[in-house]
């Protein structure tokens, strides 16, 4: 996309109704961020996302946005010396504070006071351009795919900062034989709920200076932007991984606090135990512990199908052969030890009683947090052979107030005129890790 076709392509589309709309939803939607009506792309849960792209945020210069959108004037605009930047920000602060507050379309549409229109409107564009490069670099920064966060925790979208979990008791054992001209027995509820932490905000911003545009540091805004989106996952995912190990160890049931790992029967739960991850009998006597949880309530069985393990990176690759093996083999002994006797029963196998059932994942932030001082504060040996098997999107889930989101800043007269900003970009999220279901985890140690 060099300097000739951009232009062409912009003053193609201005000499349109809503032109400058229409060409800054193309260039979106050629970046992947919305559809062709301008709808932002987003998953189910409201988080933006990237769709297909024939655009790339590299394919862009500063100097040449600028030069084809604003045309032969913006180096004088964008000049560190000069003031004429300073007529734009005070007529956009201008449009801002008349009932324009944050509103993208407005900016491409509306024209400015004391300043010629075109002008305004070009400038707006170009600034919504680079806009939409920053919050591409952010959101390829953020969904990074060797991030976990997302799988361990599925977002459960919520409008309140904390809040009760209203669940309903199970019946028990009521379901009877019921004789001729008997009333049927009556199914009751009973107070059962699970409270959920205060939600936190994670924010950054980046500013584009006029000396940014004007030397063409297209590459450090980019970068700039990556590490923005990086810095927000990966703060994200330390918060993820503290609930998850038991950093931050509180589950909160009907009003009473209780550690979110028992090691002896509490609610129903005994879900830590020591488990050295060694073969497939390590992960039967995981499931063991799964298939005796009980309802504290009524004391009946759970019904639970776990299909997630999440071991540190030392024990990444035996749990990779465990699941991944396509034959198993079992050797036993007669007598009291193998050595007193001279032959072994040995039984094998052309299938793996758990081919295919769990999904296997590790971090590095597993481990870093495992040995921090301020996390479990382990030995790297019981560090190593720390591991969870859980039923993901029950045993926990992200309480998220708003996804990620990437908007440019309103206008500011001093700090902008001070600073010689052209734009400041703001990206933030707002949410809090929970935990739903200790019946639904179990931790697994080394010792």
């Amino acid at each position: 996309m060099n300097t000739m076709k951009l232009r062409s392509l912009y003053e193609s589309r201005s000499k349109e109704g809503n032109g400058r709309w229409r060409f800054l939803t193309e260039m979106r939607q050629g970046l992947g961020l919305c559809d062709k009506d301008g709808n932002d792309n987003r998953d189910f849960a409201g988080n933006l996302k990237l769709g297909e792209r024939s655009l790339r945020p590299e394919q862009f210069s500063l100097q040449e946005v600028a030069e084809s959108i604003i045309g032969p004037s913006w180096r004088s605009l964008f000049n560190p010396d000069s003031r004429a930047l300073g007529q734009y920000t005070q007529a956009a602060s201008m449009m801002e504070n008349n009932g324009y507050a944050g509103d993208k379309r407005a900016l491409l549409e509306t024209t400015g006071f004391g300043l010629d229109p075109s002008a305004f409107l070009n400038i707006n564009t170009f600034t919504a351009i680079v806009g939409g490069l920053v919050e591409v670099k952010i959101l390829e920064a953020f969904q990074n795919p060797a991030l976990i966060a997302d799988r361990l925790m599925p977002v459960e979208a919520t409008k309140l900062n904390g809040q009760k979990i209203i669940g309903v008791q199970n019946i028990g054992d009521r379901g009877r034989k019921r004789a001729p001209g008997e009333t049927h027995t009556r199914a009751q509820f009973g107070e059962r709920w699970i409270q959920t932490p205060e939600t936190r905000e994670n924010a950054l911003a980046i500013d584009v200076l006029k000396e940014t545009v004007f030397f063409d540091l297209t590459g450090q805004i980019l970068q700039q932007a990556s590490n923005v989106g990086l810095e927000l996952a990966y703060r994200k995912e330390l918060e993820v991984i503290d609930t998850i190990i038991g950093v931050n160890n509180s589950f909160i049931y009907n009003g009473t606090s209780y550690n979110t790992y028992q090691t002896s029967r509490t609610l129903g739960v005994l879900n830590s135990h020591t488990n050295q991850l060694i073969d497939w009998t390590s992960l039967q006597s995981t499931v063991l512990l799964f298939t005796r949880m009980e309802d504290p309530h009524t004391g009946k069985r759970l019904l639970i199908t776990p299909n997630t393990i999440l071991v540190n990176p030392a024990k990444l690759a035996t749990a990779n052969l465990i699941v991944g093996a396509s034959g198993t083999e079992r050797r036993t002994a007669p007598g009291s030890t193998q050595s007193s006797v001279d032959v072994l029963n040995i039984s094998t196998g052309s299938s793996n009683p758990y081919s295919g059932q769990f999904q296997i994942l590790s971090s590095p932030l597993f481990e870093q947090r495992a040995l921090a001082a301020d996390g479990l504060n382990l030995n790297q040996a019981n560090s190593d052979g720390l591991w969870f098997m859980m039923e993901a999107g029950k045993s926990f889930k992200y309480m998220q107030n708003y996804p990620l989101t990437v908007q440019q800043a309103a206008p500011n007269q001093y700090e902008m005129l001070d600073r010689g900003i052209v734009a400041s970009y703001f990206a933030n999220e707002r949410g809090i890790p929970s935990i739903w279901s200790p019946w639904h985890v179990v931790k697994n140690n080394n010792a």
